[in-house]
């Protein structure tokens, strides 16, 4: 057994059974957690990240769990066509060059040559175009090809990718969101939400599954040869489920580099240690939805009930420290499609919302509660378990200012069957306003419990539906600032506060969260390009 070996595993399970992470006899095709532990004598020391939440599911395209940290697990065992730069911009990923059509209706794109599947298979054009048919029949969750119209191959290393029209964001969006799969294994597979086994983790990227540990939420990466893109850093990267204390108390023993995410209210321990951390808006803003066919079908009410919440004090006791002011007109400080030009803020102004609500039709009786047609207004404010605390101070706000309120905090499951049924008048959620704006459409004007929910507005649409078409990124800026003011005067949702994330670091290495989020728009500073040399 090697020092590194013997220094590492000993006190890395005593803190593992701490945090409850007593090992047991779960293990995921054939590699249990002694398996899962054991470090080769003559490597280096692996990388440790932890996740507070662990499982994450298969690290495979159709079977990791459905939010954004899967997806980032995902991105170092499968690459993109296109990848990222630590500034966010686009590189070549698969593809070594991309070329646009000059009618804007195709692109041409030369795969890297030397690229291979992790069982030594080469990756030609034939598996992209495999990809994304197979992704036509079976929809991959963070990435639609409803845009494309065709795909030529015109070479091994070369195709031809043909789309319905001139959209300026199919690189920043589908090019890089979507994971070439290889077409020698997964051609056969019927049902791809079904199969989980270590085939189906068999990628291009530069870091290959070894081991999944279902039950206690780990794995183990080792780096593959020769990839294209870059010599991997780490022989090793190693994901252990672990809570904030037992993360700071194994980072002071030396046997964890990296807290993915730590509780902002915990980063004093942090930085008292000596420890790189980094922090940044999570652009998961924490929004005021309305029901927009229910009692909030008036812009002037959600305007009013806008000046009734006061959102500094909502800041302050519900995020001290830990949290910004939103901006209300969608995108958020530090995007560059957020415009110079100010937004509505809705400073907090009782009165404002009064001769709104009294505008509107809405009276107060001789107590100061709110009515309409001689009937006392209750508003049903729904939300999860996750926003108990700003949840209360909202409602604690409305009541102040004359409202009866029924606050419902409920499981997701029954707060989206709530939603769906329009039985309710606000909800609080969070959502993203990361990622290419090809996206604003579903989070805006979808029907998802934690979209907007908001009515088709003809000129909102239609600003959409011409950022998506604009031939430049000045252009698409341009519709996109119109966007932002009709969205902060409009209100689908009113933008509350933006929460802070931070990831810690010890001496082993370091990076900021990318800007505009990580592919899909993920909040985070692990993109994979920190882990290639």
């Amino acid at each position: 057994m090697s020092f590194v070996h013997r220094f590492i595993r000993p006190r890395f399970l005593a803190h593992a059974a701490a945090a409850g992470l007593a090992l047991g006899a779960a293990q995921y095709f054939g590699l249990g957690a002694e398996a899962l532990m054991a470090a080769e004598p003559d490597r280096q020391r692996p990388l440790v990240i932890t996740d507070s939440k662990g499982d994450r599911g298969m690290l495979a395209p159709y079977v990791h769990r459905k939010n954004g940290i899967a997806y980032l697990y995902t991105s170092y065992i499968f690459d993109t066509l296109v990848s990222q730069d630590a500034d966010g911009n686009s590189v070549p990923g698969l593809a070594r060059t991309w070329t646009r059509s000059q009618d804007g209706l195709s692109y041409a794109l030369e795969l890297q040559r030397d690229a291979k599947w992790h069982d030594g298979t080469p990756v030609t054009a034939d598996d992209v175009t495999f990809t994304l048919r197979y992704m036509a029949e079976h929809p991959y969750v963070f990435g639609s090809v409803k845009a494309l119209a065709g795909i030529e191959i015109e070479g091994v290393h070369d195709l031809r990718i043909h789309i319905k029209r001139a959209e300026y964001g199919l690189v920043e969006g589908l090019f890089s969101a979507i994971p070439i799969l290889p077409r020698h294994i997964y051609e056969g597979v019927k049902d791809p939400f079904r199969f989980a086994t270590p085939e189906a983790a068999v990628g291009s990227g530069p870091y290959r599954l070894a081991a999944y540990d279902k039950a206690q939420g780990r794995y183990r990466l080792e780096a593959t040869e020769d990839h294209p893109l870059g010599r991997p850093r780490f022989d090793q990267i190693w994901i252990v489920k672990m809570g904030p204390d037992a993360a700071l108390q194994a980072m002071s023993a030396g046997e964890v580099d990296v807290i993915s995410y730590l509780p902002p209210d915990r980063l004093p321990e942090a930085l008292d240690a000596g420890f790189a951390v980094e922090t940044s808006p999570s652009d998961h803003v924490l929004r005021l939805g309305f029901n927009h066919r229910g009692q909030f079908q008036k812009i002037e009410l959600r305007q009013a009930i806008a000046y009734a919440v006061d959102r500094s004090a909502l800041l302050a006791i519900a995020f001290p420290g830990v949290a910004e002011l939103a901006e209300t007109g969608y995108f958020q400080p530090g995007s560059k499609w957020q415009s110079d030009e100010a937004t509505e803020g809705y400073a907090y102004d009782p009165a404002q919302a009064r001769d709104l609500l009294l505008a509107a039709g809405w009276t107060q009786n001789r107590a100061g509660r709110w009515q309409t047609q001689g009937e006392e207004i209750r508003l049903r404010l729904l939300t999860d378990g996750r926003e108990v605390k700003p949840a209360r101070v909202i409602a604690e706000q409305l009541e102040a200012f004359g409202f009866a309120v029924d606050l419902r905090v409920m499981e997701v499951a029954a707060l989206r069957s709530l939603v769906a049924d329009g039985d309710y008048d606000l909800t609080l959620f969070s959502s993203s306003t990361l990622g290419d704006p090809g996206n604003i459409r579903r989070r805006v004007f979808g029907r998802g419990w934690n979209s907007d929910r908001f009515p088709a507005d003809p000129k909102m649409a239609g600003l959409i539906k011409a950022q998506a078409v604009a031939q430049s990124q000045a252009e698409r800026q341009e519709i996109l600032a119109r966007f932002q003011q009709l969205y902060a005067e409009n209100l689908p949702s009113y933008m509350l506060v933006n929460p802070l994330m931070a990831t810690v670091f010890n001496d082993k290495l370091s990076a900021p969260f990318m800007p505009g989020g990580v592919a899909i728009g993920i909040p985070s500073a692990l993109h994979k390009s920190i882990f290639l040399e």
